[in-house]
């Protein structure tokens, strides 16, 4: 009779045919869920047994279990199908057909024609048996069966192995105990092939066997069938835990904690740092081991500990590799200075104290935990901790959430701070030459606010370190338009127009030599004879980067015989000698097409010279002066200005008009 428990389903699945019934006598091990498959070697007990009830067949009478290949058509198709719906230790009623058994003729003396049979069969065990490659090649035979299976190595998974190859005659071709191994290396020389499949599906603890036909590995030798036992031990978590996720501080967890709580912002830990290496040797000067506590994302210690710290679950032990030498650097271990190209900490959290958690505070407190994050960001940016205080500003958004709920003025303050983390995270970005999360930040920044002078300015320099420089000088000009003694936007026009002048000088170049590549395509006539190669102009001297080259211009209708000059306070103005004065040339009149009413054209009057001067001399004063047979005459009113601070490398034009007394 069949055990009717509601807690455990042993009905057989609706793939058996009418032609196979099942009744379970005893439930299998529910701990054990899977079933066989086909091509799995299974050892049963049965008893079989005519509809009368008469015995015909009991492995139980001979005292010995049988074996068998399910699915090879080893036993009966009633046994193929019935059997593949069991779990381990289950046994089972199965009425088996004449089609599913031995048919119409049967099978004399034993079995007449067309016998319904009886069988009482007790799954004992079995062996998982995997075709690897599908070509009969590689068996692999499951030993034991790992835990978490559910968790399996995938490629770059480090983990840990043993591999022992053995030859048809019983020896030993190699065997490699206990070693860490980077699935995916392939280093395990002619055995890499079959391990690394069998690798792929393996859990943790899982042992088992790969039968491998003479010549699959080690081909051209004398071992004939190999058989590999691998067992796998252990599958490392290795993470990354650097502050920027761009996998310069690696984790790997060699001992794993306890629960699932970790570390969050400025928690108190208390962090065992065992040993410091540089992948072999200990670093020099380290002075541990040694227990540090510290609160995280404070700034205070190194930022391969705060990434490393902020991941890791109590009692935790890992080897936290860094290929970055100045994330290690840390005074209190002796790491002031770290020349070592790798770094390797072996650490332990031994304990952490939670913070208030953030469910449980208030809108208020929520904003004001948020401005004292942002507060410690800032401070960490001016200690040029900028990757730090990347995360820390995070902290500031993660910690305010929506705001949609909140009353107005506390809406209005989290707005706020929500604007100022991201203006600081763009600054933080362009410190470390990612120009594309500043960008992304000032966006941000000027959708809700496009006229915001530091969002204008960060996205400036953010397009010219992307080679972006029309667009840079699209937010420098709508800055200046909104502040036009902006300072920092003066500084950085004139190296953004230069920037543009040469990508335009390599665009055109490009240009060129394309246009000359397809006039030489040939069309099958004869070359034309070479013409003579023109004489190239002469090209536009190169720009000294301390040099401004600034353009005077002034419009004055001359009396006879009057030439405009420029004197000034710089040396190549003349120092205020009119007699070291710089001569300007009278621009031509420019070609005006006549006006239908017939009337003259407006005639124009303009003087003009280009002087190059030095970016430190800043801002100076000048004046013009015009000379003549008669005499001089020098500008009665107050002087002319220009500031050429920070303008190396660029022109400058200077448009004015001739001031007479009180202008």
């Amino acid at each position: 009779m069949s055990d009717s428990g509601d807690d455990f389903d042993c009905s057989p699945p609706p793939t058996l045919p009418d032609g196979v019934q099942k009744e379970v006598l005893v439930k299998g091990d529910p701990d054990c869920w899977r079933k066989p498959k086909s091509g799995d070697e299974l050892t049963v007990h049965y008893v079989g047994t005519f509809q009368d009830g008469e015995k015909f067949d009991s492995s139980r009478d001979r005292g010995a279990p049988i074996t068998f290949t399910l699915g090879r058509g080893e036993v009966i198709k009633g046994w193929d199908l019935g059997i593949a719906t069991m779990i381990k230790g289950e046994t089972a009623r199965f009425t088996v057909q004449p089609e599913f058994a031995y048919g119409e003729n049967g099978q004399p003396p034993t079995i007449p024609p067309s016998a319904v049979l009886l069988f009482e069969v007790e799954l004992i065990s079995w062996v998982s048996k995997d075709d690897l490659f599908g070509d009969g090649g590689c068996v692999k035979a499951l030993v034991q069966e790992g835990r978490e299976t559910w968790v399996h190595p995938e490629k770059g998974s480090e983990i840990n192995i043993t591999v022992k190859a053995i030859a048809q005659d019983g020896s030993v071709i190699e065997e490699l105990p206990t070693i860490d191994y980077d699935v995916g290396s392939n280093t395990l020389g002619a055995l890499s092939g079959v391990v690394e499949k069998a690798l792929l599906g393996m859990a943790k603890g899982e042992k088992c066997v790969l039968h491998c036909a003479k010549d699959y590995v080690y081909q051209g030798t004398a071992h004939g069938r190999v058989n590999v036992e691998l067992d796998l031990h252990d599958i490392y978590n290795t993470s990354d835990v650097s502050l920027l996720k761009n996998n310069t501080v690696m984790k790997k967890t060699i001992t794993e904690g306890q629960g699932h709580e970790h570390p969050e912002d400025m928690y108190a830990v208390r962090l065992k740092v065992e040993a410091a290496t540089d992948g072999s040797k200990p670093l020099p000067g380290f002075d541990g081991p040694k227990e540090l506590e510290f609160k995280c994302g404070a700034g205070e210690v190194c930022d391969l500990l705060e990434g490393a710290a902020s991941s890791m679950k109590r009692g935790e032990r890992a080897l936290v590799t860094c290929s970055v030498p100045w994330k290690a650097q840390e005074a209190k271990l002796g790491l002031a200075e770290v020349s070592a190209p790798k770094v390797v900490f072996t650490l332990e959290m031994v304990d952490f104290k939670k913070g208030r958690e953030l469910w449980s505070l208030s809108d208020d407190d929520k904003v004001e935990l948020a401005m004292l994050r942002k507060d410690v960001g800032a401070q960490l940016f001016k200690a040029k901790r900028f990757e730090l205080a990347l995360a820390k500003y995070d902290k500031v958004t993660e910690t305010i959430g929506s705001h949609d709920s909140f009353y107005p003025e506390l809406k209005a303050k989290a707005i706020e701070a929500k604007r100022l983390v991201e203006l600081n995270k763009a600054a933080c970005y362009l410190q470390i030459n990612d120009p594309t999360s500043a960008l992304t930040s000032c966006n941000k920044v000027l959708r809700e606010d496009r006229n915001n002078l530091k969002a204008l300015f960060r996205r400036a320099k953010a397009h010219h370190n992307r080679g972006e420089h029309v667009e840079a000088q699209q937010d420098l000009e709508r800055l200046l338009e909104l502040d036009e003694a902006n300072a920092e936007a003066k500084t950085l026009m004139p190296h953004v127009k230069r920037a543009q002048r040469v990508a335009d000088k390599a665009s055109k170049n490009t240009f060129a030599k394309m246009c000359e590549g397809f006039g030489k395509i040939g069309s099958g006539r004869d070359e034309k004879p070479k013409e003579e190669p023109k004489p190239k102009e002469p090209e536009e001297p190169e720009q000294r980067p301390d040099v401004v080259q600034v353009t005077f211009k002034i419009e004055y209708k001359p009396a006879e015989g009057e030439v405009m000059y420029i004197v000034g306070e710089p040396e190549g103005l003349g120092n205020w000698d009119t007699a070291k004065a710089v001569k300007m040339r009278k621009l031509p009149q420019p070609y005006v097409p006549p006006v239908g009413s017939g009337r003259a054209p407006p005639e124009y009057h303009h003087w003009e010279v280009v002087v190059e001067l030095n970016q430190d001399l800043g801002r100076f004063e000048y004046q013009y002066v015009i000379k003549s047979p008669a005499g001089e005459r020098q500008e009665e009113g107050s002087k002319h200005k220009c500031d050429v601070t920070g303008m190396g490398g660029s022109r400058v034009k200077c448009t004015d008009s001739w001031r007479n007394a009180g202008a």
